[in-house]
């Protein structure tokens, strides 16, 4: 697996202190978790993800952020592992690492190389941190959001233009996909 760094500027609203963007903002709590989201119903590059954040629509970006970026056997780092990322919407974001997932498609799923690069990225993270973090989806926290979609027991698919509960099983997918990912090779 192969990370490209590429940070989210100080500055800009994606990266650093709320009152302060230019002054990074550390950890202060011990790392718990780390979070898995997907960045919506379409196959995005994680550069294009990145650069969103970084930029919005109006040049200053936007309040949301995640430590990584992941399409395939593509690895984007956007934040160093030791600053908080705005990706949870809660004060989960002091104590995690997230990570963005560009899905195969609308219904939300990964692809095969995709959970696979996620696996080595897992592990890679829980090596840097020293830390046996726990893996939870935005859904878990208290926003209950599908996300990542299709690894949810709450979310819509599209199917022909019109949109259907998520057939049984979002919830049984993401323990399979937490299982596979939390044991590396």
């Amino acid at each position: 697996m192969n990370i490209t760094k590429n940070f989210l500027s100080l500055g800009k609203m994606a990266r650093g202190d709320t009152n302060n963007t230019t002054r990074p903002l550390l950890f202060t709590k011990p790392l718990e978790k780390i979070i898995i989201h997907w960045i919506g119903p379409y196959a995005h590059a994680p550069a294009s993800v990145r650069n969103w954040w970084e930029n919005g629509s109006d040049g200053k970006g936007v309040r949301a952020s995640a430590h990584f970026v992941v399409k395939d056997e593509f690895v984007l780092q956007c934040l160093p592992l030791n600053e908080v990322g705005w990706h949870s919407g809660n004060m989960r974001n002091y104590s995690s690492i997230g990570i963005e997932v560009s899905p195969k498609d609308a219904t939300g799923e990964f692809s095969e190389k995709t959970i696979n690069t996620l696996r080595e990225l897992v592990g890679h993270i829980k090596k840097e941190t020293n830390r046996n973090l726990e893996l939870e989806r935005h859904f878990d926290g208290f926003q209950k959001k599908d996300c990542p979609r299709f690894y949810t027991p709450l979310t819509s698919l599209f199917e022909g233009g019109g949109r259907v509960v998520n057939p049984e099983g979002g919830q049984q997918r993401w323990e399979i996909l937490k299982s596979f990912l939390n044991n590396p090779e």
